[in-house]
């Protein structure tokens, strides 16, 4: 992917969006993709627990509850606003992302994908580590013209490179010790307005947070439309009450769709493949913490009817019935 705007940026106005690594996602969103960690010390426990709550409920929203375990609360960033680079009307462009990334009957959608986890410690060379396979189910929903809720469910799973088979352990090639992978099931829900990818909720005020939608390029006909996050998040604290290094994760998803489809009537179905791919701090469960670097998701899927079974590779297939059965419901 080119290079996009600065990671964070300062603003007063807060209205912004994603999966797992925020993760997200794609979910991004998956994926888009850090767990919890790190313990809270005796200073996090001042906030009341009502607090806690209600800002523990808006970070599931988004699909960042995953990241926040342990984060720092004295450290106050601004909240943040979308700045898209793009010229296009956002409520066309709007309109033409979300022709991608609906059915035109309502029904929600299917999104199965693949890919690597690639890991670059700084000094050292990128390597990929382990394969990922998962699948995330999304429905959206217009309220308004150029505004639409969105919401994302989606599990995956970190697999042996050459096996393709889920993994309980796996040995880190980059620290020699053993760790055992998080495999993840998140959602989120957010609010799309023109190009600004938005928060259903207020995010807390110590969340630099930026989302927008983009046409990234024409290429001969063939277009991409991107679905791009920017987060960063303060840093573990410590037992000892230490505060580690700010997180900071990137999102950036792209659609692909030729003319042809996208002048198809509303009524008719439109496929569409895509690249998903992060920029983020290591996730926690791969032990390397204070080691600088980024871990980067490399996923290639495709959109899918709700009911297409064959879409869904055996092994996933059985796997997510037999663990989170309720994604594959329609």
């Amino acid at each position: 992917m080119p290079a996009r705007p600065r990671t964070c940026v300062r603003a007063t106005n807060l209205a912004v969006s994603r999966p797992y690594e925020i993760v997200s996602i794609r979910s991004a969103i998956s994926s888009k993709i850090f767990e919890e960690g790190g313990a809270m010390t005796k200073k996090n426990t001042r906030c009341n627990q009502s607090s806690v709550g209600a800002r523990r409920d808006v970070l599931k929203s988004l699909g960042l509850l995953t990241l926040s375990a342990g984060v720092a609360p004295e450290k106050v960033f601004a909240s943040t606003q979308t700045l898209s680079w793009s010229t296009a009307d956002p409520v066309s462009l709007l309109e033409s992302a979300m022709r991608i990334r609906t059915a035109p009957d309502g029904q929600a959608v299917r999104w199965v994908y693949s890919g690597v986890l690639v890991v670059k410690p700084e000094g050292e060379l990128a390597r990929p580590v382990l394969r990922i396979d998962g699948m995330s189910r999304t429905r959206a929903t217009r309220i308004a013209q150029g505004v639409w809720d969105w919401q994302l469910d989606e599990a995956g799973y970190y697999c042996d490179l050459q096996t393709g088979a889920a993994l309980d352990r796996w040995v880190n090639p980059f620290t020699g010790k053993e760790v055992k992978p998080k495999h993840y099931r998140s959602s989120q829900r957010l609010r799309f307005e023109g190009a600004r990818i938005l928060p259903a909720d207020p995010l807390p005020a110590n969340i630099d947070f930026r989302g927008e939608v983009t046409e990234l390029a024409n290429v001969g006909g063939l277009r991409a439309f991107t679905e791009d996050l920017y987060v960063r998040l303060p840093g573990r604290v410590g037992a000892d009450g230490s505060s580690s290094q700010d997180r900071v994760s990137t999102s950036l998803a792209t659609f692909l769709v030729t003319e042809d489809q996208l002048r198809k009537p509303a009524a008719e179905w439109i496929d569409s493949p895509f690249i998903y791919t992060t920029l983020n701090s290591f996730v926690g469960w791969l032990g390397m913490d204070g080691i600088a670097g980024v871990q980067n998701m490399r996923l290639v899927g495709r959109k899918c009817r709700i009911d297409d079974r064959g879409a869904i590779p055996d092994s996933l297939y059985a796997r997510l019935a037999s663990e989170h059965a309720d994604l594959l419901a329609p």
